[in-house]
């Protein structure tokens, strides 16, 4: 657990369980409103962008106190502790548990925590070239991973980068069949896009993109033999689901990169 605002006291914290989070929502609008009002934008959008929760907690020493915690995924939380680190975020946070307080609700913490049993998993990019359905895609594999495992979403993955791939060709007009599957047009991309017209030096690179090439192409059968798309009887297995999910991030990351 890592404090992002330590009041006065130890700084040791057990939590005891959560508050009433209806609430938590009417404090949490009323402290918004204090922080917006008195001219500290950015910590009201702190207070409102993260998912804190309001917690009772206690220590060793028998203290009963009220603390703000966030359980969140490992990227999430090493990004915010490194963002927490400067001196303007940890006045941010200074600010917020002085609202609380203004508005009635003194915190003795504000704490972050990361999420339990996460998936070893590439994350999913912020893509420059996107749409509805790309998007939609990959907040339902990420939806349906965490709460079934990832064959349950893989076609989501599939429907994801296929997505992806016909709005790259349409931004580089690219033409393409109607019905072209994600190997088509992959090949299409990467041998008219004006990002891929100049080799890279040396060979190996060139054997990572046909490796990933052959990525895509396996991608086809998965989605229509292994996964949840069809009724399929021979479902793939969890491990290799996560592979192919994690392989198809890595592809979007890459891509992502390459043509900006």
């Amino acid at each position: 657990m890592f404090l992002l605002y330590h009041g006065s006291g130890s700084g040791e914290v057990r939590l005891l369980g959560e508050h009433n989070q209806a609430i938590w929502g009417l404090i949490r609008k009323k402290a918004i409103n204090y922080l917006t009002l008195s001219g500290a934008r950015e910590a009201a959008e702190l207070l409102s962008g993260l998912p804190f929760q309001y917690w009772a907690g206690t220590n060793s020493f028998g203290d009963q106190f009220d603390l703000l915690y966030l359980s969140i995924s490992v990227t999430q939380y090493l990004k915010l502790k490194l963002d927490a680190e400067t001196k303007e975020n940890k006045h941010r946070f200074n600010l917020i548990a002085d609202a609380l307080q203004e508005t009635g609700n003194y915190v003795r913490f504000i704490a972050a925590d990361m999420e339990d049993g996460e998936s070893d998993a590439v994350s999913t990019p912020t893509l420059e070239i996107t749409s509805a359905v790309v998007e939609r895609a990959l907040l339902d594999f990420e939806t349906l991973t965490k709460s079934h495992g990832a064959v349950s979403g893989i076609d989501r993955v599939h429907t994801a980068l296929h997505g992806y791939l016909i709005e790259i060709c349409r931004g580089a007009n690219i033409s393409h069949n109607t019905g072209a599957d994600i190997t088509a047009l992959f090949n299409l991309i990467r041998q008219q896009h004006p990002k891929f017209q100049a080799q890279p030096p040396g060979t190996e690179p060139q054997k990572m993109l046909r490796g990933l090439a052959q990525i895509v192409d396996a991608m086809n059968p998965v989605r229509n033999n292994s996964s949840l798309a069809h009724p399929n009887e021979n479902l793939i297995e969890e491990p290799e689901a996560m592979l192919a999910a994690n392989a198809v991030r890595s592809l979007l990351h890459y891509l992502n990169m390459k043509l900006h």
